[in-house]
């Protein structure tokens, strides 16, 4: 689970920026327009995070609201759910981030 996941120094700041840009992705709905021409879920080093992206990914391709709620539920629909972390952990990826304005 991505929760558990600990990554390398090295690493560290690259899954620290990939967890800011999915909790700002769900904070603010207008940001995944900007993201979408410059990152696919290749670019995530987790698995984890490239499903949380392929799922918000999905949601805007689909014109429907991308949030805290639509992503979780998302991926529970795809029982995805718990191999990204749970809820929980969703949730904690929008706390990481105060604001979505530098994504």
């Amino acid at each position: 689970m991505a929760k558990d996941f600990t990554p390398s120094s090295r690493n560290r700041e690259a899954f620290e920026l990939e967890e800011a840009v999915l909790g700002a992705l769900m904070l603010e709905k207008d940001c995944i327009i900007t993201v979408q021409e410059f990152v696919s879920p290749d670019a995530f080093y987790t698995e984890e995070h490239r499903l949380i992206y392929k799922a918000i990914n999905e949601l805007s391709m689909e014109l429907k609201p991308i949030d805290l709620y639509t992503v979780t539920e998302r991926l529970k629909a795809k029982k995805e759910l718990k191999k990204v972390g749970g809820a929980s952990y969703l949730a904690q990826l929008t706390q990481k981030v105060g604001s979505a304005a530098n994504v």
